[in-house]
């Protein structure tokens, strides 16, 4: 694969809550606490020719423009056990949105094969432990937040799940076009 990179899109959730659920990820050990700021992923990490990049990039932008910035709650944790050894932020409101922005994002010139299909959360711990796993279920029973994601942070890595590099940051659009329902992207 030393031919191609690897490109995820994800929502990055704002300061102050970015912060906080890092130091927390941080805190329960997890190791990308500390490379991977809290966000919703969008385009799961996949593997594309450097060449894909822009035609990629470019759809993102068309998707973007459909949408304005989304409201999300997040209320309580949940995790992914036995499955994958996540602990995550439940979205409440917010989630179908970011479905419709993922399909949308994942309906463009590159073909996305998820390991898992589509579930909006905010990942709070992964790959730290039974123990921490359950401290973050303890700690965070009662966490809600309220904030809205306002643009795609497409990034790139040449392999590595923790070393990756943001090449583009696209806002939504404040008034999106009403056209975006008739191109399939729900809203």
């Amino acid at each position: 694969m030393a031919e191609q990179i690897l490109v995820g899109i994800a929502l990055p959730v704002p300061d102050p809550w970015r912060a906080l659920l890092g130091s927390v990820r941080c805190a329960l050990g997890d190791p990308l606490g500390e490379v991977v700021p809290a966000h919703v992923t969008v385009l799961p990490p996949t593997w594309v020719r450097p060449a894909q990049l822009p035609g990629l990039v470019r759809h993102a932008r068309s998707v973007a423009a459909a949408w304005a910035p989304i409201t999300v709650e997040l209320d309580g944790v949940e995790t992914f056990l036995p499955d994958s050894d996540v602990v995550y932020a439940r979205l409440t409101s917010g989630a179908d949105e970011c479905a419709g922005l993922a399909a949308g994002l994942g309906s463009g010139p590159v073909t996305v094969r998820p390991t898992y299909p589509f579930h909006a959360h905010v990942t709070i711990a992964h790959h730290c432990g039974p123990a921490a796993l359950k401290r973050a279920l303890v700690l965070l029973s009662g966490f809600r937040a309220r904030f809205d994601l306002a643009e795609l942070l497409v990034s790139i890595s040449a392999g590595s799940l923790t070393e990756w590099t943001a090449v583009q940051r696209i806002s939504f659009n404040p008034a999106p076009i009403a056209t975006a329902l008739s191109a399939g992207w729900s809203r």
